[in-house]
């Protein structure tokens, strides 16, 4: 008998106690101030929305990260990722210790993502510009696809022609 793991599984251990993520219906009304602060626009009506919640030990519960996941034919297009700084400095030390060995919130998010979003799509594909996103989608398995901004994130084994058709229809898609 196979287990399949799903994308809660993705959490680890040591920040289950403080943090969740799952996907949300209202973007809006859940991530909209964070959206507007980061992006200067209200996030996408379409789904997929994904948030990191943060529960402090008085059990308040924060906003702590925000990624929507679009589908584009065969691939997921990944965007509007952001977290919450405010959110972040607010947790105690222990929490932001624990968060920041785990990967960080852009991390974990983007590891839910292609564990609950795998069997829909042959790709994940990201835009991004900022360094220090950069870096933590490489470390969540994105890879330069040799267009300037576009990465992708090939969970299931294809072969180079399909992949390069993929960034093809990405690129031609420009930012998103």
């Amino acid at each position: 008998m196979t287990t399949t793991r799903s994308a809660a599984d993705t959490i680890p251990e040591s920040v289950r106690a403080f943090l969740t993520i799952t996907e949300i219906d209202d973007a809006r009304f859940l991530a909209g101030a964070l959206f507007r602060r980061k992006y200067a626009q209200t996030p996408p009506e379409m789904p997929h929305h994904l948030a990191a919640f943060h529960r402090a030990d008085d059990g308040t519960l924060r906003l702590a990260g925000y990624s929507h996941m679009r589908p584009f034919g065969e691939v997921y297009l990944s965007g509007g990722s952001c977290t919450d700084g405010d959110t972040i400095r607010a947790m105690s030390a222990p929490h932001r210790e624990a968060l920041s060995a785990a990967g960080g919130v852009l991390f974990l998010i983007l590891k839910y993502a292609f564990a609950k979003y795998a069997g829909e799509c042959a790709a994940f594909f990201g835009h991004c510009g900022d360094a220090r996103a950069l870096e933590v989608t490489r470390a969540a398995g994105f890879v330069e696809t040799g267009f300037q901004h576009v990465i992708a994130h090939f969970h299931t084994p294809l072969p180079d022609e399909r992949r390069r058709e993929l960034i093809a229809k990405v690129v031609a898609l420009g930012p998103f």
